[in-house]
């Protein structure tokens, strides 16, 4: 049976479904009326039943047409009560932010529903349409901005907006699902005929009741997916149209938890699109950048340039990466109603000598083709899922590189300044979808072992006899621990770097760099080396006949260089969320401390093995000779340590906390 069969069945037996329901609702969901309203301003709560909230959204309800064209209206009404004095102070300017090339906004009315039972309108005459703050990338966004007249604790503000375009759908403000607002003929969706949506239905603020309808031409199949929880949902023919609404009631705010995952990855979600599938999405994107990547002259002679002399072919792909991560400043300027989708072309970016992640990655496509490498830029979401439904949930364009093979391997000039990796190691296993004339299913990046990522430290240390402290530490770093040196260095003037690394030593408040040498944070021929020199008086405390000191290198010297993730809070006992850290990592410290003579070791810090599925712990410490030895190693296996796993997790953090704290304790003879 095919697609398009597969596809009225199901239409058929969710249309069905809703007319069955029709004997107990008599109809879909509709929008609220204002007899409604003002019965749900008159039963909604206060700051007493929802602690820790400035506002509470009574009403977040959207109802969306979908144009054949793609394009779509939307007509929203929200209605927020003030809980708090932090609520009144949030509620006092009504700001709508939109970007002209995409869509148009319109404000339609404005009532505060006073804490007595008035009803006041506010005149949209001083509504003020002006840039929206821009920095690195200058896109020409606006926003509509209207002060409020002075609201008090238990007012609600009702607003009711109009909006036209596509990325985000949008309603004409008569409620013609075909209105046209002032422009909106300018504007074109990216993909001719498509249209798509992720709405989330939780946010940081509570909400009463929350319904998103989408009003579908009837002859255009549209797919959808609920993701991380339930939404009440339905299907309902409606003339023309097929109406699909989601709907939930007395959603709490998002309970915030240290360095939790994308908002996006935790709460629920509708995610819509009548694209058909990821190769769909493909094509389109290889078409529509395809021109773009013509080379000229002045590009030719520059490849040729960065590559003189090199015999290797990988050597002259990185010099050509490095160059355009290096010499392509990130910044974005805009070349019109494409411009969120489109690659500039590589000869104006070659020129400007900037652009944004789209703009670089379709410079590296153009140089490695100069090259002769078949190679194709692609679309990804940095920092969040994408999921299986073919909408837009990208942030990012990067480029891939078809090998000889048939495999693909990614190459990222945004994330590359400062770093060895061609591709970023945080976004291990990130969905892609590659630009290709065949069509590419959605893929996943690669996974990257704790190795890939790795610190080394070794040490020679003694303890003298009046107590002071002499190391010499080495350091080999690899993946994301060169990556996070190179670039914590390069914050700092060059005068300022030994200092820098001395006021994050960590060994000892006194503890003093004698001598210091660190890798060429732009010398990307081989990782990241650090050699220290390191002394510290009095480091061992304590007097007569016992001396107490913790173990140097379990101080974590430079961990503001390598592994601050390594310190983020646990003090919570419990997670609902996923833990976001910066990427997997292997950390190995190897010691040796020679003590003075005649000072025997009367306790050492215990032996420790723990394993779980998001780190694994190992420590042990033994003495021979007069020299105390130990090896520490802590592996982090996965960047989100899942919500199940944080508990053994914490464990780790919390034991290799308690190994950094803990004593030797010798005897002096």
């Amino acid at each position: 049976m095919n697609q398009k069969v597969l596809m009225c069945l199901w239409l058929l037996s969710f249309g069905l479904l809703g007319l069955m329901g029709t004997a107990a609702s008599a109809e879909p969901l509709q929008p609220a009326t204002d007899d409604q309203i003002k019965e749900m301003v008159a039963a909604a709560g206060d700051a007493e039943d929802y602690k820790g909230a400035s506002v509470l959204y009574v009403l977040d309800e959207a109802d969306v047409f979908v144009q054949d064209s793609g394009l779509a209206t939307t007509k929203t009404c929200q209605v927020i009560k003030v809980l708090t004095d932090a609520g009144i102070r949030s509620q006092s300017v009504l700001r709508l932010d939109y970007d002209p090339d995409t869509r148009r906004v319109v404000l339609d009315s404005v009532r505060i529903h006073r804490k007595g039972g008035e009803i006041e309108d506010v005149s949209l005459s001083d509504v003020v349409t002006q840039p929206t703050q821009q920095h690195w990338i200058y896109w020409g966004g606006l926003q509509h901005l209207l002060s409020i007249p002075r609201l008090a604790v238990g007012d609600c503000l009702e607003i009711r907006t109009s909006k036209i375009g596509f990325n985000i759908a949008y309603l004409g403000a008569d409620g013609n699902p075909l209105h046209s607002m002032a422009g909106s003929e300018n504007l074109q969706p990216p993909m001719e005929g498509h249209w798509y949506e992720v709405m989330l239905f939780q946010a940081n603020h509570p909400i009463t009741k929350k319904r998103y309808a989408v009003h579908m031409p009837k002859d255009k199949p549209v797919q959808y997916e609920v993701y991380n929880g339930e939404l009440k949902t339905s299907l309902w023919f409606d003339g023309d149209f097929h109406v699909y609404t989601f709907s939930d009631e007395d959603i709490p705010a998002v309970a915030r938890e240290p360095r939790m995952e994308a908002l996006d990855d935790c709460v629920t979600k509708v995610v819509m699109a009548t694209v058909p599938d990821w190769e769909t999405k493909s094509r389109w994107f290889y078409e529509v950048n395809e021109p773009q990547f013509e080379a000229d002259d002045a590009i030719r002679a520059k490849v040729a340039e960065l590559t003189e002399g090199i015999e290797d072919e990988e050597e002259k792909i990185l010099a050509c990466l490095h160059w355009s991560a290096d010499k392509v400043r990130y910044y974005g300027t805009s070349r019109g109603p494409c411009e969120g989708f489109t690659l500039h072309e590589s000869i104006e970016t070659f020129h400007d000598r900037g652009g944004v992640c789209k703009d670089k990655a379709g410079m590296m496509v153009t140089m490695m083709r100069v090259l002769g490498h078949e190679v194709y830029p692609a679309l990804t979401m940095a920092g969040s899922r994408v999921e299986r439904i073919p909408a837009d949930q990208f942030n990012h364009t990067v480029t891939v590189q078809r090998k000889k093979d048939g495999s693909f391997r990614i190459l990222d000039p945004t994330w590359v300044p400062m770093s060895r990796e061609v591709w970023s190691s945080r976004e291990s296993l990130q969905g892609l979808v590659y630009g290709t004339p065949e069509g590419q299913d959605l893929t996943l990046s690669p996974y990257y072992t704790p190795e890939y990522n790795g610190l080394w430290m070794r040490s020679e240390s003694e303890i003298k006899t009046d107590g002071s402290l002499a190391t010499q530490i080495h350091v080999d770093t690899a993946g994301y621990a060169d990556t996070y040196l190179r670039r914590s260095t390069a914050r700092y003037p060059v005068e300022e770097q030994k200092a820098a690394f001395e006021h994050a030593l960590n060994i000892a408040p006194n503890a003093k760099l004698t001598d210091l040498s660190f890798t060429d944070v732009f010398d990307y021929a081989d990782n990241g080396v650090v050699d220290m020199a390191v002394e510290a008086d009095g480091y061992a405390a304590g007097e007569g006949e016992m001396r107490m000191f913790r173990l140097p290198l379990m101080s974590h010297p430079l961990s503001n260089f390598f592994i601050p993730d390594f310190f983020y809070p646990v003090d919570i006992d419990e997670r609902q969320f996923s833990m976001r850290l910066r990427a997997t990592r292997l950390v190995h410290y190897e010691e040796a401390i020679k003590l003075p003579a005649g000072w025997k070791i009367e306790h050492l810090p215990e032996k420790q093995s723990l394993d779980s599925g998001s780190a694994k712990l190992t420590f042990e410490a033994t003495e021979k000779d007069g020299v105390l030895t130990y090896v520490f190693e802590f592996a982090l296996k996965n960047q989100n340590v899942p919500a199940e796993d944080y508990v053994e997790y914490k464990k780790s953090i919390d034991t290799m906390n308690e190994i950094t704290d803990a004593w030797v304790v010798c005897s002096v003879n």
